[in-house]
């Protein structure tokens, strides 16, 4: 029944939609300048209840012709055979008054949202067409009768004044649900009255990044979960506080919930098959790379990574498969000749390889995406814009209920939220606190050491080579240092040099001074002498 009525309101308004265009269109051409009469939109309105006759005309008959087709939700739970219908059983009719409350609320959500619709595109305000669009004030004040609710139970996650991210009261004793890459530094809850609480991370959940965060508050405003478990492709949506001013975003299901893979690991070499299917052959090594830290040479022969026989380019893709991005692997490399072993860890593609950085630029184009925004166990894809800082809020559908968390600003045009499905029993498990931040840092210090460890097995030889480079390394920078002062010397004499030069030069130009009028006096005696030569004769 609770499907029934929610694809019938979302008909009903995507039906206004175009008959509220449709007018708007004509009102601005000059058509019409009349006001809409009272009742005329109200006849493509389905009712929830078939009305009483109040006149033979052909608008209420077709009125009554369309709620006969549609049907009350009595006429719903009977089944029609030859004419002939069956009783109720005495446990349907039990359920039909379990929902009777839920189904009572969803109507009067969609009958507000219909009426918000019809006064806000009757009014002379919203006759301009070309101001419509998802986010414009005009089409969010149509969801504002399911958005009261959520609103109060959405909250800001803030980091000193910074907004960080959005949170989900999970619980009225204080337990908000948001997204943990986002938060770092000393956290506080921003509640709707402005009023900022302290916050305490109380547990992570890696796979999914959620982190459940503790204020010292009590009776607070918990949204309603739905009960579908993944939203359907095409269903209307919408982000509290996601938008501009603190404004919701509007969207749309794109993508049905699936596993959101990991990005690709990464080497960062260009390579070709070697003679003989005896590895591959390095013919580039990608700066700033993975394999660039670990020394990789060009004209470098991979046979092994890991446990994987290295035969061909195939076998180096399938062999990186089995890992990922950050996990340490070891390449056994034919080098001159002789094996060797490196070490390195995988990184990740999308941040080194070129093409992969000219894509995420381009991704990234008109929005500030996510830290993360991969490796996800089941998330679904929606249109609603959101930004890094307005991830870990509740989406939710029609009838206000909350259908998922937004989880990541995964693109310019994808935003990826986890479904209920996913989230009810990992609450429960961080409000145990096996997952505190605490007890998952000893985890992992464990893990280093226990590495560390064995490393230090593994190449117990190399202190023995330590010693050696460290004495070869005193020995020439010994060395350097003598340099250093043998150029300090040779500087200190090219000065001098450099002094006696200035002085030098100034006694030579005199000293060529005098040469030059001697030569001159040399020659006029010599002219002098020729000519007293001549008159003796």
């Amino acid at each position: 029944m609770k499907k029934y009525i929610q694809l019938t309101s979302t008909v009903a308004l995507l039906f206004l939609f175009l008959v509220a265009t449709v007018g708007a269109q004509e009102a601005t051409e000059g058509q019409s300048q009349e006001k809409p009469k009272k009742g005329t939109t109200e006849s493509v309105q389905p009712s929830d209840k078939p009305e009483s006759k109040k006149s033979d005309s052909a608008d209420s008959k077709q009125e009554e012709k369309g709620d006969a087709d549609s049907g009350s939700s009595k006429d719903k739970l009977k089944s029609k055979s030859d004419g002939k219908s069956e009783e109720k059983s005495d446990s349907k009719k039990d359920q039909d008054k379990d929902k009777g409350s839920d189904d009572a609320e969803t109507k009067s959500l969609a009958e507000k949202a219909r009426t918000s619709f019809r006064n806000r595109f009757n009014s002379k305000k919203s006759q301009s067409v070309s101001k419509f669009s998802k986010q414009s004030d005009q089409f969010v004040s149509i969801f504002d009768p399911i958005l009261g609710s959520i609103d109060a139970s959405t909250v800001q996650v803030v980091s000193g004044t910074r907004q960080v991210a959005l949170g989900t009261v999970v619980d009225a004793n204080g337990f908000v649900l948001t997204k943990a890459s986002e938060l770092k530094g000393k956290l506080g809850i921003e509640m709707p009255d402005g009023k900022v609480l302290l916050a305490t991370v109380i547990g992570i959940d890696k796979p999914t990044d959620l982190a459940l965060l503790k204020i010292d508050a009590t009776d607070l405003p918990v949204g309603q979960w739905s009960a579908d478990p993944t939203p359907q492709t095409g269903r209307w949506l919408a982000t509290p506080k996601a938008g501009e001013d603190g404004k919701a975003t509007i969207g749309v299901v794109s993508v049905d919930a699936r596993e959101i893979p990991p990005s690709k690991p990464f080497i960062g070499i260009m390579m070709e098959d070697a003679e003989e299917n005896k590895g591959v052959r390095i013919t580039q090594v990608i700066d700033n790379s993975p394999a660039d830290f670990a020394d990789i040479l060009v004209g470098d022969v991979i046979f092994k990574l890991d446990d994987y026989e290295i035969k061909d380019v195939l076998g180096v893709r399938d062999a990186i498969g089995q890992f990922e991005v950050n996990d340490r692997v070891t390449l056994g490399v034919l080098r001159e000749d002789k094996e060797i072993e490196l070490r390195l860890n995988l990184g990740e593609q999308d941040k080194i390889s070129p093409n992969s950085k000219r894509s995420n630029m381009q991704n990234s184009m008109g929005s500030v995406l996510s830290r993360r925004r991969k490796k996800f166990p089941m998330a679904f894809q929606h249109d609603s814009m959101l930004t890094s800082k307005t991830c870990g809020g509740p989406v939710v559908d029609l009838s206000g209920k909350i259908v998922g968390i937004n989880i990541a600003r995964a693109g310019r045009v994808s935003s990826l939220a986890l479904p209920v499905s996913e989230i009810r029993d990992i609450v429960k498990e961080l409000k145990t606190g096996d997952k505190s931040p605490e007890k998952v840092n000893k985890a992992e210090i464990a893990s280093i050491s226990s590495e560390l460890s064995e490393m230090d097995e593994k190449y117990s030889h190399l202190p023995n080579k330590k010693t050696v480079l460290e004495q070869k390394y005193n020995q020439e920078r010994a060395r350097v240092e003598e340099l250093n002062k043998s150029i300090s010397d040779l500087k200190k004499r090219l000065k001098v040099i450099e002094e006696k030069k200035a002085v030098y030069g100034k006694d030579l130009k005199s000293l060529k001074g005098q040469i030059t009028n001697v030569e001159k006096t040399r020659q006029r005696l010599e002219a002098d002498l020729e000519q007293l030569r001549i008159g003796s004769r």
